[in-house]
């Protein structure tokens, strides 16, 4: 699967289902769009599959950069 994206520009996450696979792994599909892509109309659909161990973990993450967000913290660069 390809994804036409240009790497140097940031994405905006426009929708996101989640679910299981085989009732074992957790499945989410994201989608994305540039500013430009957007008004346009253009969208693309990422599926991703995880364990119940990821999934929690990126769940977690989420919930502490969404904390910090409305804390008004700086931007951190930092990277997994």
């Amino acid at each position: 699967m390809s994804l036409d994206l240009n790497l140097d520009t940031i994405g905006a996450l426009t929708s996101f289902s989640v679910g299981t696979l085989d009732g074992r792994d957790a499945m989410m599909v994201i989608e994305i769009s540039t500013p430009e892509g957007f008004s346009s109309g253009i969208r693309h659909q990422m599926p991703v599959a995880m364990t119940p161990e990821h999934a929690r973990e990126l769940g977690e993450a989420l919930l502490l950069a969404a904390r910090a967000a409305h804390m008004g913290e700086a931007p951190s660069q930092t990277v997994n």
